[in-house]
């Protein structure tokens, strides 16, 4: 699902899918109850897979145990405006990913704003999922790697977060 935004072409995704479901027939041979079609145990490369079926682990959603154990909620009660990020939104943003979770925010009303490195015409899925507006932080056509640099990440995402708010605080006046 992930691959192709982690670089994967469909070449790759072919021969990891084969390989997959290699791994899984053999442990489905000394793991009776393995079961590579739960859900879940596709997430971080399949180690959902093998938790499961390795050990007494049960799944629970990674966003699910941040909210909790950063009791980010009694936060974004206070908040004016709740800000969240990405990498990469896009279509796969809406299926349990970070922003979608902190989107929480909309229980109390709260604008939601998301910052990523880029974003895909899918991304638009994130609106209806909670994030009022997204922002790509890059300003120049580069390659991943200039994209990557730290110092031009944080100047990016400084310039874009100054924009956006003064964009803000023109339309508060």
């Amino acid at each position: 699902i992930f691959g192709p935004q982690k670089g994967a072409t469909p070449d790759m995704i072919c021969q990891m899918d084969q390989w997959l479901a290699f791994y899984a027939s053999i442990t489905r041979e000394t793991y009776p109850n393995a079961d590579p079609s739960h859900p879940g145990t596709g997430a971080a490369g399949g180690l959902g897979f093998a938790f499961l079926s390795y050990t007494n682990a049960t799944l629970q959603s990674g966003i699910q145990i941040i909210l909790e154990e950063t009791r980010l909620e009694s936060y974004i009660q206070d908040a004016g405006i709740v800000i969240t990020g990405e990498g990469c939104l896009d279509g796969q943003t809406i299926m349990g990913k970070a922003p979608i979770g902190v989107a929480i925010a909309k229980k109390y009303n709260k604008t939601v704003l998301a910052f990523s490195g880029c974003t895909t015409k899918e991304a638009t899925l994130c609106n209806q999922h909670g994030i009022d507006a997204f922002f790509p932080i890059l300003h120049t056509i580069t390659t991943l790697e200039e994209a990557m640099h730290p110092e031009t990440t944080r100047q990016n995402l400084t310039t874009t977060t100054e924009q956006v708010f003064r964009l803000i605080q023109a339309v508060q006046v």
